[in-house]
């Protein structure tokens, strides 16, 4: 029978144009009033809606709740939120964020049930006047003064005989904030306060969360964007010297230990070379991370997309996967990374070439680390939207990449001294075999991550145990030396052990884990509605940090047990160009994963405990805690 209804409802959407044809036709030539539907029984799909705002007035901190009346078309109607069935299109109220003001999940009102030609079945629909509430809350740094906040509204038009085209209309918000921060700070305030939306400060120990979670301390996105706006408004080295602070701390997260492994196994695996020319082509290595890192970053701030999605796109995994790989095989003695002798002498020799290569993986190695996005970068993100200028843009987010970059600085040299160690020969060829299998695990792990990224956690494991079988005890260099050759014994067998014992590890995490389900907006609301507060995990599978939380923070029996108390729901991002995940991102203030926002039973946000970039089992039972989970 549902199979018979959703063929209908097709059936009736195919004639739609069969049924407009004629009542185009009708506009050259008069017929009788009942000869179908006539040119003005079919408006526009965007003008059956007109939507309309209640103004409110709040202060700093505080919370207020705007009615989006909607008005349908005499004769029409849209679907309920949610609706009767599967196949029906929900309408969607929708109010982005900005000016340090937030809006919460809506609440719509109830449906009416009616019976249509085209569908066995009643359905549940608007019609006439429907109105729904949205919560609005303040953070700390709202801007004082009349502001407009901009929204949308989503739905598909029907009535008796057709469906029209899913359509959309905008509205305006009128808010009014008292008692925020006043105009005396000037225009860039004012363009800086949506920062405290989305941005938050480090907390203290392993990744980044977004407040303290100790009851009275102020909210860390207020901290965060006060420091960002004091420092653009002392202005020129100050600014960046903060920014660059911020780039080194950012070298605390989990998110760079791709980085440290791909950039240990290129210099490290080079031949012996002086040290003047070491810290040269270091130099030039850490520039190209550092000139991709701000170019993601200013797209990612003046267009409102996720920084880091350049991942999402398959091909990108796979091609910098596959370059990995490539370079993995020099260290096993395949090929020797060199430019064709033709290009060396146009250049001017060898060392030409050698740069342009490592300018090209440093450009590769700034890709892996833009999911590297803490907070503070959160806050810079929104401050160079709001402002719009592209070279200001470039200049700060090339300040912070240098911040992030100046450690590989030092890492790079030294890993390209390890051939001048004394007595370097035949171990050093076994060296050099580790991190050709280190370069291609993490080559490998891309491609995976691009082609089939359920996959990809379980790579570890099995490369260490493929790995530690290899290198312990089928690779035979420097065997002579009997102390050599124990510790690679020993060191081959701890590697298959961890191996095991990460594939189990692995293997049941998912089971042990918090029970998130799909995401999706009826469900959201109809845990709201029960009165249950509600988690939700944005993440994409391009994200490592987020499978790092998946396999090592929500698996913690602490963890499930503080979250009890919510509903909790996986909004998947990978797709990061999508109108939907667009849709979702700015509804919740999202501009990097992973990010875990938590919502009270009425809506709105419990702002000071989202979590923003990677956090420990510990860090999150606490934001769970902040929230009103369980402890």
């Amino acid at each position: 029978m549902k199979g018979l209804s959703v063929m209908k409802r097709w059936w009736w959407m195919a004639l739609v144009p069969v049924l407009l044809a004629p009542a185009a036709l009708a506009q050259d030539s008069p017929g009788p009033a009942d000869a179908g539907l006539s040119a003005s029984a079919i408006p526009a799909a965007n003008t059956l809606v007109k939507a309309t705002a209640s103004p409110v007035t709040l202060a700093p901190g505080g919370a207020a709740t705007t009615t989006v009346k909607l008005v349908v078309l005499p004769g029409w109607h849209i679907n309920a939120n949610p609706p009767a069935l599967e196949y029906n299109i929900p309408t969607r109220v929708a109010v982005t964020a900005g000016f340090g003001i937030t809006a919460g999940a809506p609440k719509y009102p109830a449906p009416k049930k009616q019976k249509f030609a085209f569908e066995d079945s009643e359905l549940w629909v608007w019609d006439g006047t429907a109105e729904v509430t949205v919560p609005l809350s303040a953070g700390g740094t709202a801007v004082d003064g009349a502001h407009v906040l901009h929204g949308t509204v989503n739905y598909q038009g029907c009535n008796d005989q057709v469906c029209l085209a899913p359509a959309s209309v905008p509205f305006t918000v009128a808010v009014t904030v008292t008692g925020g921060a006043g105009g005396a700070a000037g225009a860039d305030t004012a363009a800086m306060a949506a920062a405290d939306t989305v941005a938050e400060t480090p907390a203290p120990g392993p990744g980044f969360a977004t407040a303290p979670p100790a009851g009275g301390a102020p909210a860390s996105g207020d901290t965060a964007a006060r420091r960002l706006q004091e420092a653009l408004a002392r202005g020129g080295f100050f600014w960046f010297f903060v920014l660059f602070v911020g780039g080194l701390l950012l070298n605390l997260t989990p998110c760079v230990f791709p980085m440290l492994g791909i950039t240990v196994s290129i210099f490290g695996a080079r031949r012996k070379e002086p040290l003047p020319k070491v810290v040269t082509n270091a130099t030039v290595y850490v520039l190209g991370l550092v000139l991709t890192y701000s170019v993601l970053g200013l797209v990612a701030a003046l267009t409102g997309g996720l920084f880091g999605a350049a991942l999402q796109n398959p091909w990108v995994n796979v091609v910098l996967g596959a370059l990995l790989v490539v370079l993995s095989l020099s260290m096993f003695g395949v090929y020797e990374m060199q430019a064709p002798t033709w290009v060396l002498d146009r250049a001017g020799g060898a060392n030409t070439g050698t740069l342009a290569g490592l300018f090209v993986s440093g450009l590769f190695v700034g890709i892996v680390a833009a999911p590297c996005v803490g907070p503070f970068v959160v806050a810079l993100l929104a401050i160079l939207a709001q402002r719009g200028d592209a070279a200001f843009g470039f200049a700060s987010m090339f300040a912070l990449a240098i911040g992030l970059g100046f450690p590989y600085l030092f890492l790079a040299t030294f890993s390209g001294l390890l051939q001048s160690l004394p007595r370097s020969g035949e171990w050093m060829e076994w060296v050099k075999k580790l991190f050709g299998v280190i370069l291609a695990t993490l080559g490998l792990n891309y491609v995976l991550i691009g082609l089939v990224p359920k996959q990809a956690p379980y790579l570890l494991p099995t490369a260490l145990v493929l790995g530690g079988l290899y290198l312990g005890f089928m690779e035979k260099s420097a065997n002579a030396r009997r102390g050599f050759k124990l510790m690679k014994n020993v060191a081959g067998t701890l590697a298959v052990i961890g191996g095991v014992w990460l594939m189990i590890v692995t293997t049941i995490a998912p089971s042990r884990s918090i029970p998130f389900r799909p995401y999706e907006d009826s469900a959201v609301a109809a845990s709201l509605a029960g009165g249950r507060g509600v988690m939700l995990d944005f993440a994409a599978d391009w994200c490592v940090p987020c499978h790092e939380l998946e396999l090592q923070t929500f698996p913690n029996p602490k963890v499930v047990a503080a979250a009890k108390g919510f509903d909790a729901y996986k909004v998947d991002l990978t797709n990061a160009g999508s109108p939907e995940v667009k849709a979702r991102s700015e509804k919740y203030g999202v501009r990097g994963v992973p990010t875990i926002v938590f919502l009270r039973p009425d809506g709105t946000e419990v702002r000071d405990a989202r979590v923003e970039g990677f956090v420990n089992a510990a860090e999150l039972v606490k934001r769970l805690q902040k929230a009103g989970g369980k402890g």
